[in-house]
């Protein structure tokens, strides 16, 4: 069965960046008009290895850099077609959509599908049948499987003011400026699966179907994933519920999990001592300074104020009325009557060196939105049961971040959680890694400056793996090593040996090169020995 879920423009430009073997073929279809997005002449100077003299030349280099990076990361038989353009998308001068991306069409029950009665990509789809399933069923040849619109307005005064877009393709962009490879890296991995079709805000399914990427999404609260029949009819009520269960959704495929112990740092969360010992899921704050350990903990005093400016004496809302208590301490507040800024503006006037807010609902911690450039205090929020114990538990209660290396950072019971904040952000709930995840990971909801996608994509490929991409192997001229390009730490092996042919002057040193580059992966337990030895027999033969 077949769906057609995003509508496709029509081609103005089809360019193909082929690989051997059978490497994905990506091609690009640029459906910009004249004198803009891909086409556009204004000039521009050569930055970052993208020798592109104007900024359309650039937008289309950096693309066939981001085409050809996948293309060697996964292995298909058929032509994945990307539409791409620069139009304008929503922003104003202090935000908006850098990017957005998706599938277009969604295939169930083909030839070849590994689970029956779910929903594929198209590109993973025709990956797995060996067949382009547009065209098999009737549907035009050429037509794309992704599409993939960037924000062209990028940096003008109305539109995310500031220097816009790097198009260097060395991950090297200037404070300031978004990294177009990262982000388009980004992008193209939802096309090719890494999303779900559900609507986490209605729990509606495609024609009633889950899709493969349900199939790893798990709920560690309700003991569940999210392809569940179990609930029948109230299945949608379990989706939209588990959709806001923030820290308990997490990612079941066996390649996120082996990987994530080579790729994540150790485990930093935030608990309770005293009267109190348990660990905290916390949300974080839009203004003051983000909470840490170096900035962050001590004792908890409940905030009071004289319930003018609000409902309540725990709520911050006014001038706090126990402020010799509250200073030099983390001051907690409950939510409810004001904003959350205000609170925190409030308990940073009495002296406070952090803040809790507790939910005033049933739920978890919540994101705490709104803007103050004066507050500087770090603030989080925690659940209305935690919050609740905490009072009842004060005075005598503190709060500190701590490190367990025996855990890693952005996991629960050892599995890799799934972004899903307490109120519901329609395109990027579920759909990607949580933001807890240390260090950043390309397919978090953000696109962080430490992100390095023209070298490493992290958990990205294992994904991939765990939804039933095949990944291609490292070739050195025509022979094939049958060693996968993506190692398990997120390195891309390929790179590392297009170094060793640029910086060797010779083909001794370029096999000297390939030697220093694999010994240490072998003893990292990146590669095994054999595969070391293919890596350098293919090396030896090349010319």
């Amino acid at each position: 069965m077949r769906k057609k879920i995003i509508a496709a423009a029509a081609a103005a430009l089809s360019m193909a960046f082929c690989l051997p073997g059978h490497a994905a073929t990506l091609e690009l279809l640029n459906v910009d008009p004249p004198g803009v997005g891909f086409n556009d002449p204004t000039p521009a100077t050569p930055v970052g290895g993208n020798a592109g003299t104007t900024v359309g030349a650039q937008r289309l280099i950096a693309y066939r850099k981001a085409l050809e990076l996948w293309g060697r990361t996964l292995k298909s038989s058929v032509n994945i077609v990307v539409q791409g353009s620069f139009a304008g998308l929503t922003c104003d001068a202090t935000g908006g959509v850098l990017a957005q991306a998706g599938t277009t069409y969604i295939f169930s029950d083909f030839p070849g599908a590994p689970l029956a009665g779910h929903w594929y990509h198209s590109a993973l789809a025709d990956a797995l049948s060996g067949t382009d399933l547009v065209v098999a069923e009737g549907g035009p040849s050429g037509d794309p499987d992704i599409v993939a619109n960037f924000n062209g307005n990028v940096g003008k005064p109305d539109c995310i003011a500031g220097p816009g877009w790097y198009y260097g393709l060395d991950n090297n962009a200037p404070v300031g400026q978004t990294d177009f490879l990262d982000t388009f890296m980004h992008e193209v991995s939802h096309g090719l699966g890494f999303s779900n079709f559900a609507n986490e805000a209605s729990g509606a399914l495609i024609s009633g179907l889950p899709d493969v990427y349900m199939a790893n999404t798990f709920d560690l609260f309700y003991g569940q994933p999210w392809n569940t029949t179990v609930f029948g009819p109230q299945t949608s009520l379990f989706l939209r519920l588990s959709a806001v269960n923030n820290g308990n959704v997490v990612w079941t495929g066996p390649q996120v999990t082996a990987n994530s112990v080579k790729i994540l740092g150790p485990y930093q969360g935030v608990r309770l001592t005293g009267n109190l010992n348990q660990e905290l899921v916390i949300g974080s704050a839009s203004f003051g300074a983000a909470a840490t350990a170096d900035n962050f903990g001590g004792p908890i005093v409940v905030a009071l104020d004289d319930a003018v400016n609000g409902l309540s004496t725990t709520d911050g809302c006014g001038p706090l009325t126990n402020a010799a208590e509250v200073a030099g301490k983390i001051a907690f507040m409950d939510r409810g009557s004001c904003g959350f800024a205000v609170k925190a503006k409030n308990a940073q006037l009495a002296g406070a060196k952090g803040v809790i807010i507790g939910n005033n609902q049933a739920g978890g911690a919540i994101g705490l939105g709104g803007s103050d450039p004066t507050v500087t205090v770090p603030t989080i929020s925690v659940s209305q049961a935690d919050g609740t114990a905490i009072k009842a538990a004060s005075p005598g209660v503190s709060v500190e971040f701590f490190t367990d290396p025996s855990r890693r950072a952005g996991t629960n019971q050892g599995l890799v959680r799934l972004y899903a904040p307490t109120t519901v952000a329609l395109g990027s709930s579920i759909s990607h890694f949580d933001t807890v995840a240390l260090p950043n990971l390309l397919m978090e909801p953000f696109i962080n400056a430490d992100l390095r996608s023209a070298r490493n994509l992290d958990l990205t490929p294992a994904l991939m793996q765990d939804i039933g991409w095949t990944l291609e192997t490292l070739k050195i001229g025509a022979c094939d090593t049958a060693v996968p390009n993506a190692l398990t730490n997120g390195d891309l092996l390929h790179v590392k040996v297009e170094n060793c042919k640029v910086g060797a002057r010779n083909h001794g040193q370029f096999v000297s090169c390939i030697n220093q580059v694999t010994n240490p992966l072998v003893a990292a337990g990146l590669m095994t020995g054999s595969q070391k030895g293919a890596i350098s027999s293919c090396a030896g033969r090349s010319k």
